[in-house]
Protein backbone atom coordinates (compact mmCIF):
# COMPACT_ATOMS: atom_id res chain seq x y z
CA UNK A 1 0.00 0.00 0.00
CA UNK A 2 2.73 2.47 0.69
CA UNK A 3 4.09 2.17 -2.81
CA UNK A 4 0.95 3.62 -4.13
CA UNK A 5 -0.99 5.52 -1.54
CA UNK A 6 2.11 8.17 -0.30
CA UNK A 7 3.44 11.05 -1.89
CA UNK A 8 6.66 10.92 -2.19
CA UNK A 9 8.89 14.00 -2.82
CA UNK A 10 12.60 13.56 -2.64
CA UNK A 11 15.52 14.57 -4.80
CA UNK A 12 15.67 11.01 -6.19
CA UNK A 13 12.44 10.36 -6.88
CA UNK A 14 8.93 12.26 -7.03
CA UNK A 15 5.56 10.31 -7.14
CA UNK A 16 2.19 11.66 -6.10
CA UNK A 17 -0.46 9.92 -3.70
CA UNK A 18 -2.81 7.32 -5.55
CA UNK A 19 0.04 6.15 -8.32
CA UNK A 20 1.61 3.42 -8.01
CA UNK A 21 4.96 3.42 -7.76
CA UNK A 22 6.53 2.13 -11.17
CA UNK A 23 8.99 -0.02 -9.39
CA UNK A 24 6.38 -2.25 -7.49
CA UNK A 25 5.98 -5.57 -9.06
CA UNK A 26 2.34 -6.41 -7.65
CA UNK A 27 2.61 -9.92 -5.82
CA UNK A 28 5.92 -9.79 -5.84
CA UNK A 29 7.86 -6.73 -4.35
CA UNK A 30 10.24 -3.86 -5.29
CA UNK A 31 11.83 -4.21 -8.50
CA UNK A 32 14.74 -2.47 -7.59
CA UNK A 33 15.38 -4.02 -4.13
CA UNK A 34 17.96 -3.72 -2.44
CA UNK A 35 18.51 -0.68 -4.17
CA UNK A 36 15.52 1.54 -3.86
CA UNK A 37 15.80 5.05 -2.89
CA UNK A 38 17.02 5.85 0.58
CA UNK A 39 12.83 7.11 1.57
CA UNK A 40 11.49 3.88 0.78
CA UNK A 41 14.80 2.35 2.64
CA UNK A 42 14.00 4.34 6.15
CA UNK A 43 10.03 4.53 5.61
CA UNK A 44 8.49 2.23 8.49
CA UNK A 45 4.49 1.48 8.95
CA UNK A 46 3.46 2.10 12.30
CA UNK A 47 1.78 -0.89 12.92
CA UNK A 48 5.47 -2.54 13.34
CA UNK A 49 5.88 0.30 15.97
CA UNK A 50 3.41 -0.69 18.07
CA UNK A 51 3.58 -4.35 19.42
CA UNK A 52 0.23 -4.51 20.58
CA UNK A 53 -1.32 -3.98 17.09
CA UNK A 54 -0.79 -7.87 15.31
CA UNK A 55 -0.47 -9.08 11.75
CA UNK A 56 -4.36 -7.80 11.00
CA UNK A 57 -2.89 -4.54 11.46
CA UNK A 58 -0.89 -4.83 8.65
CA UNK A 59 -2.34 -2.29 5.35
CA UNK A 60 -3.25 -5.00 2.86
CA UNK A 61 -5.30 -6.27 5.23
CA UNK A 62 -6.66 -4.17 7.74
CA UNK A 63 -6.75 -1.18 4.89
CA UNK A 64 -6.13 1.60 7.19
CA UNK A 65 -2.34 2.83 6.82
CA UNK A 66 -0.23 3.99 10.17
CA UNK A 67 1.85 6.17 8.99
CA UNK A 68 4.23 9.32 11.25
CA UNK A 69 3.28 12.24 10.66
CA UNK A 70 4.29 15.85 12.42
CA UNK A 71 2.10 17.89 9.81
CA UNK A 72 0.11 20.12 11.82
CA UNK A 73 0.56 18.64 15.53
CA UNK A 74 -0.69 21.07 17.52
CA UNK A 75 1.22 21.82 21.14
CA UNK A 76 0.51 20.47 24.40
CA UNK A 77 0.62 16.95 23.14
CA UNK A 78 3.45 14.38 24.75
CA UNK A 79 4.78 14.27 21.31
CA UNK A 80 5.51 16.81 18.59
CA UNK A 81 5.09 13.00 16.50
CA UNK A 82 1.54 11.58 15.83
CA UNK A 83 -0.13 9.08 13.95
CA UNK A 84 -1.97 9.14 10.64
CA UNK A 85 -4.82 6.40 9.88
CA UNK A 86 -5.07 6.71 6.22
CA UNK A 87 -8.37 5.06 5.19
CA UNK A 88 -8.54 3.09 1.87
CA UNK A 89 -11.59 1.14 2.43
CA UNK A 90 -15.15 1.57 3.26
CA UNK A 91 -16.08 3.79 6.09
CA UNK A 92 -17.59 0.84 7.32
CA UNK A 93 -13.71 0.05 9.08
CA UNK A 94 -13.61 2.49 11.37
CA UNK A 95 -16.82 0.81 13.43
CA UNK A 96 -14.61 -2.24 13.74
CA UNK A 97 -14.50 -2.82 17.47
CA UNK A 98 -10.06 -3.14 17.40
CA UNK A 99 -10.30 -0.05 15.20
CA UNK A 100 -12.51 1.95 17.64
CA UNK A 101 -10.37 0.22 20.56
CA UNK A 102 -6.64 1.38 18.97
CA UNK A 103 -7.72 4.71 17.93
CA UNK A 104 -9.33 5.28 21.94
CA UNK A 105 -6.05 3.87 23.21
CA UNK A 106 -4.48 6.30 21.35
CA UNK A 107 -6.42 9.35 21.53
CA UNK A 108 -6.35 8.23 25.47
CA UNK A 109 -2.91 7.80 25.47
CA UNK A 110 -2.37 11.86 24.09
CA UNK A 111 -0.49 10.33 21.03
CA UNK A 112 -1.49 13.11 18.46
CA UNK A 113 -4.21 11.05 16.10
CA UNK A 114 -5.59 12.06 12.64
CA UNK A 115 -7.97 10.34 10.02
CA UNK A 116 -7.36 10.98 6.54
CA UNK A 117 -8.73 9.82 3.46
CA UNK A 118 -6.89 9.62 0.03
CA UNK A 119 -8.04 12.48 -2.58
CA UNK A 120 -8.41 11.21 -6.58
CA UNK A 121 -4.81 10.21 -7.70
CA UNK A 122 -2.74 12.96 -7.85
CA UNK A 123 -4.96 15.28 -4.99
CA UNK A 124 -4.54 16.14 -0.94
CA UNK A 125 -7.38 14.03 0.61
CA UNK A 126 -8.97 15.52 3.85
CA UNK A 127 -7.41 14.68 7.29
CA UNK A 128 -9.19 15.51 11.04
CA UNK A 129 -7.33 15.61 14.14
CA UNK A 130 -9.40 13.08 15.83
CA UNK A 131 -7.83 13.84 19.39
CA UNK A 132 -10.60 16.56 20.61
CA UNK A 133 -13.22 15.80 18.20
CA UNK A 134 -13.49 11.87 20.62
CA UNK A 135 -11.95 12.98 23.91
CA UNK A 136 -15.16 12.69 26.08
CA UNK A 137 -15.97 9.56 24.65
CA UNK A 138 -12.77 8.04 24.67
CA UNK A 139 -12.74 9.34 28.53
CA UNK A 140 -16.19 8.04 29.29
CA UNK A 141 -14.81 5.07 27.33
CA UNK A 142 -17.85 5.02 25.50
CA UNK A 143 -17.48 2.64 22.04
CA UNK A 144 -20.64 3.84 20.34
CA UNK A 145 -19.84 7.35 20.66
CA UNK A 146 -16.12 6.60 19.61
CA UNK A 147 -17.45 5.49 16.28
CA UNK A 148 -20.08 8.23 16.07
CA UNK A 149 -16.81 10.80 16.29
CA UNK A 150 -15.36 8.42 13.63
CA UNK A 151 -18.49 8.60 10.92
CA UNK A 152 -18.39 12.35 11.80
CA UNK A 153 -14.38 12.48 11.44
CA UNK A 154 -14.84 10.51 8.02
CA UNK A 155 -17.46 12.87 6.43
CA UNK A 156 -15.75 15.83 7.48
CA UNK A 157 -12.78 14.19 5.69
CA UNK A 158 -14.26 13.15 2.42
CA UNK A 159 -16.04 16.65 2.19
CA UNK A 160 -12.47 18.54 2.34
CA UNK A 161 -11.25 20.09 -0.89
CA UNK A 162 -9.17 18.11 -3.13
CA UNK A 163 -5.92 20.11 -3.98
CA UNK A 164 -3.83 19.37 -6.74
CA UNK A 165 -0.09 18.05 -5.48
CA UNK A 166 2.32 19.88 -6.59
CA UNK A 167 6.11 18.18 -7.10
Amino acid sequence: MCCSELTIDTPEFKKVQGVMCPHCMPGKGCGIYPDWFPVCRTWFCQWRRYAWLDDAWRPDRSRLLLRATDDEVPGGYASAAGVALDLHGPCEILLEERVIEVIGRLVDARVPTFLSVPGRPGHAGGRVFLNPLLALAVGDRDGDAIGRGLVDAFLRAVLHPQEAIAL
